[in-house]
């Protein structure tokens, strides 16, 4: 289970939902529910995103789109590196 801040506020939500008095089997499925609704929600969004993008590139198909993200993540895949700024070496001539 994860220690970030979802896990903390699933278990303030648990705790103020059935309360401490609730036995822990009782508490511990709520909390596993609610942690399946999160990476549920978190897929369907990361889906979204895909979707989107391969709509924004015109990607036809899965595969292609695949293709895509694999060529932009490649390393050295549009890096420019530091570009020299013109207006800096002109005023250090002028000076």
């Amino acid at each position: 289970m994860s220690s970030g801040a979802t896990a903390k506020l699933i278990d303030e939500l648990v705790l103020s939902v059935r309360g401490a008095e609730q036995d822990a089997r009782t508490r511990h499925v709520l909390a596993q529910a609610l942690h399946g609704l999160v990476r549920l929600a978190r897929s369907e969004q990361l889906l979204e995103i895909q979707r989107d993008a391969a709509r924004a590139v015109g990607a036809g198909s899965r595969r292609e789109m695949r293709a895509l993200l694999r060529r932009i993540a490649t390393p050295g895949h549009g890096e420019q590196g530091q570009l020299a700024l013109a207006l800096m070496d002109s005023d250090a001539s002028q000076a």
